[in-house]
């Protein structure tokens, strides 16, 4: 900071009585000026189009250049471009989430862990997830791996609030034989739509409430299912 006092004060000396000097604030505004003293931690200035007019300070820590009427400059600081990381959208928000929708009630519905991943705004996610189907009469009846897209409406985006979307996923299902021969498995495909409500208590943490509705097929059998979950979420 003295070297930057030094050249600052060398430039004053060298300019001329009526000598007009630009301040560039850290904000992008611009201000002309009439430099007359220099510190460490400060500059004291008139405006030019009021040179009688009171003597105002302002810090160097709010300065980023300061142009001459002769045309030289100073650089008091350097402003440091922003990094976002790929973690993160443009507005800092986190965009990886980890979901698990582990409580259920239901029938030949699904209950799933699932990554996901939102949008530069949050407004839309998508999940990655491994679902469990059961029956209260059977218990487990399916298995699937398949993706979820969660269009997150009504709360300006960030990955919370109510959110709406289709499922997909494929695996393996457990079909009644007739004649009670018992059950078979066979591969199997779930079509259906998930909706629900994200309560993000903070950044990293939140409570999921969703509820799904769907069909599962063998291409023979087609079976309706349902299930409401209630989970929680660490976004990362």
């Amino acid at each position: 900071m003295k070297k930057y006092t030094s050249v600052i004060l060398f430039m004053l000396a060298s300019t001329s009585i009526n000598a007009q000097d630009k301040i560039y604030f850290n904000d992008d505004s611009t201000l002309e000026t009439k430099i007359s003293a220099v510190s460490e931690t400060d500059i004291q200035y008139k405006r030019f189009d009021n040179l009688s007019g009171p003597t105002f300070t302002i810090g160097l820590e709010n300065i980023n250049m300061i142009v001459f009427e002769n045309g030289t400059h100073q650089i008091i600081n350097v402003r440091p471009k922003k990094i976002v990381s790929s973690r993160n959208n443009s507005s800092g928000q986190r965009r990886n989430r980890f979901n698990g929708d582990l409580l259920a009630i239901g029938s030949s519905g699904p209950t799933s862990i699932s990554y996901e991943r939102l949008n530069s705004d949050g407004s839309r996610g998508v999940e990655t997830a491994l679902n469990v189907y059961f029956n209260s009469d059977v218990g487990v009846i399916g298995s699937t791996i398949g993706a979820n897209v969660k269009y997150y409406v009504g709360s300006g985006g960030g990955g919370k609030g109510f959110y709406i979307g289709p499922s997909f996923s494929v695996g393996v299902f457990s079909f009644e034989q007739p004649d009670d021969d018992g059950y078979s498995d066979s591969f199997s495909v779930w079509a259906g739509v998930k909706l629900g409500q994200q309560f993000q208590l903070s950044d990293l943490f939140g409570i999921n409430l969703a509820g799904n509705l769907g069909t599962y097929s063998d291409f023979d059998v087609l079976i309706v299912g349902y299930s409401i979950n209630l989970g929680v979420n660490f976004t990362f």
